[in-house]
């Protein structure tokens, strides 16, 4: 089998594969009324459409190191192993708002700070950058070049850590190498 076939079969296994996932959500949000399938005929392929176009181009998951391209693979069984973290620190993030929303009186040092990106640009960048936001007290404010903008209710060391960790798990997710000798330095913006 060639590498033509071998993507072409690749690419109609992840085709059925989102056609079904998205069906499923379809009928999840219409609470399986079979009458909503008069717009979901449209929404669902046009919706399968997208994510092909939008999560398939590897180009854009590409980077240099060392003189040679570097792509991101994500990888389904490490998802289901990082799972735990992220929920762990979705529900941390969510109790800290609450206890926020709750207290009489908050003592805080909010401020921003410019997080260098080590990941490649495209799929591998974008979990991080969305994925920050569930860590306790984070969240991604803009992206420029590459570096990360990070809002954070407390500027400190932990808070930090917990976003070079969330990089790091990132790049385990998608099978990639960053260097973990080279951590980033804090840098607040004013």
């Amino acid at each position: 089998m060639n590498s033509k076939t071998h993507s072409y079969n690749s690419d109609k296994r992840t085709l059925l594969i989102r056609a079904l996932i998205f069906s499923a959500l379809w009928l999840l949000l219409t609470k399986g009324a079979w009458s909503s399938w008069v717009i979901g005929i449209v929404v669902v392929p046009v919706s399968v459409w997208m994510s092909m176009r939008l999560f398939n181009d590897t180009s854009r998951n590409t980077a240099r190191s060392n003189g040679k391209v570097v792509t991101g693979q994500f990888h389904y069984v490490r998802l289901l192993r990082l799972l735990p973290y992220f929920l762990l620190n979705s529900l941390k993030g969510g109790i800290q708002t609450a206890r926020l929303a709750f207290a009489r009186r908050v003592s805080m040092q909010p401020g921003t700070v410019l997080y260098p990106l080590r990941l490649p640009p495209g799929h591998a960048q974008l979990w991080f950058i969305h994925l920050i936001s569930l860590l306790p007290g984070t969240l991604s404010a803009q992206l420029r070049g590459d570096s990360l903008l990070v809002h954070m209710l407390e500027v400190t060391e932990g808070n930090y850590k917990d976003v070079i960790d969330c990089e790091q798990k990132i790049a385990f997710l998608f099978d990639l190498e960053i260097d973990k000798q080279a951590v980033p330095v804090m840098k607040e913006q004013k």
